[in-house]
Formats: C-alpha cells, sequence, structure tokens
C-alpha cells in the first residue's frame, strides 16, 4: 500500500493545528498583548468564585519579552476608588517571569486591574480590565423550557455568563474560541442565559448579595439520553449538548465551584420521541457529580400536561415528581399552573415567575433564607379512605403545606366552567368526587357512593389540542403562597388507621405528661400542639409505634394549651386526631426574673384605673390579659416600647395574669384588681 506524502502533510498539518488551539484554549485568561504573554490576567466581566472566607485570589503572570524593564505593577480599585498596589520584579534568568495576585471580595462591587511594565522612569500600561467580580456558580440545562429560546434581552450588572449559545437555539457545534466573559444576555455577546436563567440569577444576586455566573447549556429538541451523552475520553466534546456546557465550565475555571444545577427537560418523551427517562437521568446525575465535584443541589421541573395521545407523560411527571425520594440531592418544582402556557411553553411572565419559584429554594438551600414556608410544590404523601363505607377519600401532602382547594375555573379561551372534582381519577375513570375541601395538609374528597379503586390519577394525563380545555391552565391544586401541587399517577389508595385516645395532664416540673392508646398497623406518632388563641398546630415529636408517652418540657405558663395525635405508616393515617387541652400552672417562682424584666402598676389596681406595664429597657413582643382561669381578655402588641398602658377593659374585681411574649420566651407576673 502507497501512502502519499501530501496525505501525510496534510493529516500532519491539521494534528498541528489541532493540538494549537487545544494549547491556545487551554486557558481562557491566557494571552499575548504587546511584548508580554499572560499565563494569568482577569477578563472583562469574568467572575471568580469565591472561597470559604467569601474571597478570591486573582493571579496577574506571565512572561516579558523584551529586556530592560525592572518589575510590572498592578492597581486595583474597587468601584473606581484605589484599594490595592502589588509590584512583581520581573525575573529575566527565567525569560523574564513575573507574578502576583490581588484579593477580591465577594460582593456587590466592581474590581478594575490596570497592569504596568515598569522602568526607571518609565511605565507603560499593558492592561486595564474592568467589572471583574467574585461570587459563586450555577448550571441551567434542558430543552426549550430551559432557554425561552434564547430571546431576554435584560441584563444586571451582578449576573454573568460565559461564552455563547451556538446556532440553531445551542445545537451547532462549539467554536472552541468562544471563551469571553460577559453580563448575562449582554448584547451581541451571545452568553445568553434566557428569561428564567436572568430571573433565577436576579433573585438570588438581590438575596445574597454576592453576584453569580450562570452558564445556560440547554437546546431544543432535547432527551434526556442526549444530556446524559458524556463522551469517554473527551467528555468536554463540543458536538454534544453535555460537552458544550463542559468546556464552557472548564474554560471558566468554574467546575469546581458549581453548586447547583436546574433541570428542565422530559417533554421529548412524553411525544414519543425519546424513552427511558428514568434511565437517562440517573445516567446525567452520575456524569455531573464526575465532571462537577462540588456539586451540592439539582432542580428539576416536573413538566406540564401536553397533547400527545399517551400516558407517558403522566409517567414522567410522577417519575419526577418522586425523584427527591429517590435521590436525597434532588428538589423538584411543579409547572402546571404556570402563568402564560400555550400547551408547551410559557410566555415572558411564566419564564419570571419559574425563576422566581426555584430561586426560592435555591435561596433556601444556599444562602439560609428563613422564609422558607410552603415555598415547595405540595407533593402527595398518601391517600386513603377514611372509613370502611369508602365514600370519603383524604390526601395528605407533606407536612407544613397549607393546601387551598380552588373554586370553579373559567379558562380565557373555552367556554363552560370546569371543577376541580373532575380532574381526580379514581381507578383512572371520572364521576368519583363530588366535592373537595381542604384542611392544612388535607385535601378531603366526597365521594360518590363507595368506591372500589385502589389508586387513582390527580390532573390529566394529556389534553388533545381539539379538547375544548387544551392548554390546561387550571384548576389546581395549590398551597396559600401559590405553589401548584404535583400531579400524580397511579397513587395507591389506603384504609384509614384508627385514632389514638390522648390524654394530658401536669408533670412535676411544670410540663405536660402525654399518653395514648396503641393502634394497630402504626408505624409512628405525629403529636402537635397549639397554644390558644394560635389558629395552626405545630409539631411536637415524631415518635415510633412503640411509644405511648411523651414529657412536654416546652411549655408556657398559665396558658391553655391543646393537643393532637395522629397514628401514620406508609400508606395511611388517622383520619381523626386524638385531642387532649390541659391549663398549665402559673409561673411565678420566678418572679425575680420577671421584676427584672417589667412590672405592673398600680397593683393593687381599681377597675376603673388603667393598667400601667414598665419595661427595664426597650421592648418588643405581646402582652396578655388572662383571667386567673386563663381566658384570654385582650392581647397588645408593643414595639420597643418601655411604658405602655394597656388599652384591654377588665371586666371586675379579681386576680389576673399579665403575660409578656417575646419570641419563643415567656413570662408572667400577676396583678389584682379591687
Amino acid at each position: 500500500m502507497k501512502i502519499k506524502f501530501s496525505e501525510v502533510w496534510n493529516q500532519s498539518i491539521f494534528l498541528f493545528t489541532a493540538l494549537f488551539f487545544i494549547h491556545l484554549y487551554n486557558d481562557a485568561s491566557a494571552e499575548k498583548i504587546q511584548f508580554i504573554n499572560f499565563n494569568k490576567l482577569p477578563q472583562d466581566y469574568q467572575l471568580y468564585p469565591r472561597d470559604e472566607k467569601n474571597e478570591a485570589n486573582i493571579p496577574v503572570s506571565g512572561f516579558v519579552e523584551r529586556s530592560g524593564y525592572s518589575y510590572v505593577s498592578v492597581i486595583v480599585y474597587r468601584n473606581e476608588t484605589l484599594v490595592q498596589y502589588l509590584r512583581s520584579p520581573i525575573n529575566y534568568t527565567e525569560r523574564g517571569s513575573f507574578g502576583t495576585s490581588a484579593k477580591i471580595k465577594a460582593e456587590l462591587a466592581d474590581y478594575r486591574f490596570k497592569v504596568y511594565v515598569c522602568k526607571t522612569g518609565d511605565s507603560t500600561l499593558i492592561a486595564d480590565r474592568q467589572n471583574v467580580v467574585s461570587g459563586d456558580a450555577y448550571l441551567l440545562t434542558g430543552q426549550s423550557n430551559s432557554t425561552g429560546f434564547f430571546t431576554e434581552k435584560q441584563t444586571n450588572k451582578y449576573c454573568r455568563s460565559f461564552g455563547k449559545i451556538t446556532g440553531n437555539l445551542n445545537t451547532d457545534t462549539y467554536n472552541p474560541a468562544d471563551t469571553l466573559w460577559a453580563l448575562s444576555n449582554q448584547e451581541n455577546s451571545g452568553a445568553l442565559v434566557g428569561t428564567m436563567g436572568l430571573e433565577m440569577q436576579r433573585q438570588l444576586v438581590e438575596i445574597s448579595g454576592v453576584p453569580n455566573c450562570l452558564i445556560n447549556g440547554g437546546f431544543h429538541w432535547s432527551s434526556a439520553e442526549s444530556h446524559s451523552r458524556r463522551t469517554e475520553g473527551n467528555p468536554a466534546d463540543m458536538n454534544n449538548g453535555y460537552g458544550r456546557m463542559l468546556y464552557r465550565a472548564q474554560k471558566a475555571g468554574l467546575t469546581r465551584a458549581v453548586r447547583g444545577l436546574v433541570f428542565r427537560q422530559g417533554e421529548t418523551e412524553a411525544y414519543h420521541e425519546g424513552s427511558n427517562w428514568e434511565g437517562y437521568f440517573d445516567l446525567f446525575r452520575k456524569n455531573l457529580y464526575i465532571d462537577y465535584p462540588n456539586l451540592q443541589k439539582l432542580y428539576v421541573f416536573q413538566i406540564d400536561i401536553i397533547y400527545y395521545n399517551s400516558p407517558i407523560g403522566a409517567i414522567v411527571r410522577d417519575y419526577q415528581r418522586r425523584l427527591p425520594q429517590i435521590y436525597p440531592d434532588v428538589s423538584s418544582i411543579a409547572s402546571v399552573g404556570t402563568t402564560g402556557y400555550d400547551g408547551l411553553h410559557y410566555s415572558r411572565e411564566g419564564n419570571i415567575q419559574s425563576g422566581q419559584e426555584v430561586a426560592r429554594l435555591m435561596a433556601r438551600d444556599f444562602y439560609q433564607r428563613k422564609d422558607t414556608l410552603n415555598i415547595n410544590s405540595p407533593n402527595v404523601q398518601k391517600a386513603f379512605y377514611s372509613s370502611n363505607e369508602n365514600n370519603r377519600l383524604i390526601i395528605t401532602f407533606d407536612e407544613n403545606q397549607e393546601l387551598l382547594y380552588p373554586e370553579a375555573y373559567k379558562p380565557e379561551y373555552a367556554d363552560g366552567i370546569l371543577q376541580m372534582k373532575d380532574f381526580f381519577y379514581l381507578g383512572g375513570g371520572t364521576g368519583a368526587v363530588l366535592s373537595g375541601t381542604a384542611e392544612g395538609n388535607r385535601i378531603i374528597l366526597e365521594l360518590n357512593g363507595k368506591q372500589s379503586a385502589r389508586e387513582f390519577n390527580y390532573l390529566p394525563n394529556y389534553i388533545e389540542a381539539a379538547a375544548p380545555y387544551f392548554r390546561y391552565t387550571g384548576p389546581y391544586l395549590k398551597n396559600k403562597l401559590g405553589m401548584r401541587a404535583f400531579s400524580f399517577f397511579q397513587m395507591p389508595i389506603g384504609d384509614a388507621l384508627s385514632s389514638p385516645a390522648l390524654e394530658a395532664r401536669p408533670g412535676t416540673d411544670h410540663d405536660v405528661i402525654l399518653t395514648w392508646s396503641g393502634v394497630p398497623g402504626a408505624n409512628s406518632y405525629v403529636l402537635e400542639r397549639r397554644t390558644n388563641p394560635e389558629s395552626t398546630y405545630k409539631s411536637v415529636a415524631i415518635l415510633p409505634s412503640p411509644t405511648r408517652t411523651y414529657r412536654d418540657n416546652i411549655v408556657p405558663g398559665g396558658q391553655r394549651l391543646q393537643y393532637r395525635i395522629k397514628a401514620v405508616n406508609t400508606t395511611a393515617e388517622s383520619a381523626e386526631f386524638g385531642n387532649a387541652e390541659i391549663m398549665t400552672d402559673i409561673i411565678l417562682g420566678t418572679q425575680k426574673e420577671v421584676n427584672q424584666l417589667f412590672f405592673v402598676y398600680p397593683n393593687p389596681s381599681h377597675s376603673r384605673e388603667g393598667v400601667m406595664v414598665h419595661f427595664a429597657r426597650p421592648s418588643s413582643g405581646k402582652i396578655s390579659i388572662l383571667s386567673q382561669s386563663g381566658n384570654l381578655l385582650g392581647v397588645e402588641t408593643i414595639n420597643q416600647q418601655t411604658t405602655v398602658k394597656l388599652k384591654t377593659t377588665i371586666p371586675g374585681q379579681g386576680f389576673y395574669l399579665i403575660r409578656y411574649e417575646s419570641g419563643t420566651q415567656s413570662y408572667v407576673s400577676g396583678i389584682i384588681v379591687k
């Protein structure tokens, strides 16, 4: 076999060119400016990942090709105010090498770096890099609903991205030369993150006070399989979506800094254009932890109800709902009920809504946000008939969810009224539900006579395009924050457990002893308490089934406490709670402590006189007046006050309690009225 010299030459040229580009783009911060070869130099708009001290190290290093220079200086500005001056000697025995580094804080401030090469009596400005920040890094990927078609034009000063979206909605091969930083969605930059992505970034910046970078690796028409496609030996393969996203993260220097990833995909499988969503998601997740070793959380959107005539969409949705039970690092979020749904995609307002809703979860996980009540989509836990009559179905959702049952719904695009009751499918059929109500984390359905179904669905498997209410926009279950419940498919129906009989009695140390009867089939007991007149119960303890008694040590004095308990197992729980009530002792044994905090005067008092409360220092909280038997007569709120005249009218002679509450602390003093 003869080999032509021209073929060998062409192959050699190709190999040399490839190696050249690999070397050239091995580090996005390497570049030559005038007669200096930098191997480390910040770019305009670059985000450096912050460390555990909330700082980032910014290196500046390279080689000076000309002789005669003494040192390189770097002047660092924070919001145009000089904050650092750095100086590195040039070592000509090492090819004119130099190197130094600056520290910047992760904050909402821009840093600027001016680099000079200097010799006696002379300096030359080599580089001026601006808008450099430190912060956190995240990824977003999926199919078209993760991108919003990349049409968003708005930007934000502290929301950054790196690299470019390729042609044909990010499906074309990546150009390895596209390694520039920019503001997210910056005009003519190609650094597009979409509407949902930018809103997610903006919310996190506002909550955390820290800039962030988002790389949106979403690409249209994708399947779970295409996201899981990691090329062995070349994971940053620029010919597939996974590799393109990884290449950008590598060149940005962020692979070890990525904290969370948002994934919005699954419509392809619902259309039968992809398969095995479960298996490919598992592979995708495993690949992520190989290439992003410090990844902590994944956020997965449950897809919406689409029009393809198949149950596959419902099966995919139900698996996405159950992901947190399978993978502890995954949080799911429902798409149903998002604004501006057209049957497949969402309006700009809907994409903003999605960004806000997923950002709340991320703020809880990464920035310790405390306002987290009802930020999760309600997720069904179990369903059971309340009695042997099988004419009432109780559906329980996550603890602490406060559910709402919707009124009749009138779609904007169709005639007629839709009722929530018609979108529960017992045994897969319709007509079994007469009405519904919400009670805490429960939905209670009144059924059309005795039912025999042992599984049911919530929301349709699909909505055909010709259906009168195509593009399902309601009704749906939601919580008080407006988060819609996940749809579910083939949910098992169990039978209710009996209710424990609960008894409460005073302990010996200002505590309460609770005892209850055992319930056959129970795995555990959930004990809750409320302090009259609070309207909601709060969890006290979850106790294993052999337990029959509990000592409640954290009880306020001089109050009427209401307790309730239910038995639970994996498929059902008590339809009704066991209840008990007790009046706790008035704790006056710490009167010295009370007197150091506040005192009541005049004492004794006359009913026609006003009662005054004086605090040793400005105080905030609630002041309550109670009768000796514990009945509440009035509550008043104070805010940084020292002397308060109570507005509550005291009905007559006797002994009354003045209770002051601040946070979890409660103090009681007595007053005699003549």
